[in-house]
């Protein structure tokens, strides 16, 4: 498998919007990536691109005139996450690792990630995040349980060895491009930003295409740096509450878990009222514009996995280094769907 890994090609797309800053430490760290990647491919390269959302600060006159070597990609719009759609499209590698502007790098970063890939059943590999200081786990592997009509999750942060996960982050996960681009990337009913990462990796679970989590590889990252100089911080306890409902609307369960979610919902709202969660109440009566496409899209899913069996694939630990369990046994017996179905 490790022939395999090095044959795969692989390219790094930053997002960015007024971030000089945060390039000023992110860049000098990928060029140290990139040579310890490049030292053991001959000749292969490994193409560092800015997906930059307009930026008003002068960003791509900078990058031009002090980085150019890095790829500069402007958005159309400053369209958040959604801007990354078009520019994976765009790309021809087999991997493109996805990064958020405010973060730094381990030099061998790449190498962990990228070797799951050599496995034709993965989707996405989810690098392990730290505080910019490195004291302090923020993530870790994501699970999901189904239960009362609600999707409930949390991290479990207490992960040292590979393992599946429910969520390969937008902003720190290599993707493979195939799989990515067949799914749509991703999902625009979660404009402007939140879940939308998530609901990318669950749609290709429903595929069986499994994502992981991986210690080894390792990212600092600032924390939210970017997005709460762009949205208030009210506005995102709204957003957030919101993206979660249509998430559910849009892929848990069957129909009958769906006709239960949406029967228990006065009661969720008059319980979040009487407790004072306005910005639960507010998002999620937000979300009644948005049912109707989040319907249709539920109704165009035709999963190879059950929510119930995601929950319990991303519970079963793959182990550390030189694990030999092929991603695709998680799926107890079905095969894969492929990229055309």
């Amino acid at each position: 498998m490790a022939a395999e890994a090095t044959a795969l090609t692989c390219a790094v797309i930053v997002l960015n919007w007024n971030g000089r800053a945060h390039l000023e430490a992110l860049l000098p760290s990928l060029y140290a990536a990139r040579a310890r990647w490049e030292a053991g491919r001959a000749g292969r390269t490994l193409p560092i691109v800015i997906v930059d959302n307009r930026s008003t600060a002068g960003d791509v006159d900078w990058l031009h005139a002090h980085h150019p070597d890095v790829e500069v990609v402007i958005a159309r719009a400053n369209d958040f996450l959604f801007s990354l759609n078009p520019a994976v499209a765009a790309r021809t590698e087999d991997v493109v690792v996805i990064l958020n502007n405010d973060m730094r790098v381990d030099p061998d970063f790449l190498e962990p990630l990228v070797t799951h890939f050599a496995d034709p059943a993965v989707f996405a590999v989810a690098a392990d995040v730290m505080n910019w200081e490195g004291t302090e786990r923020q993530l870790g592997r994501r699970l999901v349980r189904f239960e009362r009509f609600w999707c409930y999750h949390w991290f479990d942060r207490a992960v040292d060895a590979t393992c599946y996960t429910a969520e390969a982050g937008g902003g720190c996960s290599a993707y493979r491009r195939a799989y990515f681009t067949a799914l749509g990337g991703f999902d625009p009913l979660y404009r402007p930003a939140y879940w939308e990462d998530f609901d990318l990796t669950y749609r290709a679970w429903m595929r069986g295409w499994p994502s992981m989590l991986e210690p080894r590889s390792t990212i600092y990252h600032r924390g939210s740096a970017t997005m709460t100089t762009t949205i208030p911080e009210g506005r995102l306890g709204r957003i957030m509450a919101r993206n979660q409902f249509l998430f559910i609307v849009s892929n848990v369960g069957d129909w009958r878990f769906l006709v239960g979610m949406l029967a228990f919902w006065p009661y969720r709202l008059l319980l979040h009222a009487s407790r004072g969660n306005w910005s639960l109440v507010l998002g999620q009566l937000a979300s009644v514009p948005r049912l109707a496409a989040a319907l249709r899209r539920r109704g165009r899913r035709n999963p190879v996995l059950t929510s119930a069996g995601i929950a319990r694939a991303v519970r079963r630990s793959v182990g550390g280094a030189g694990h030999t369990e092929h991603a695709g046994d998680v799926l107890a017996g079905s095969a894969p769907v492929g990229v055309g179905a």
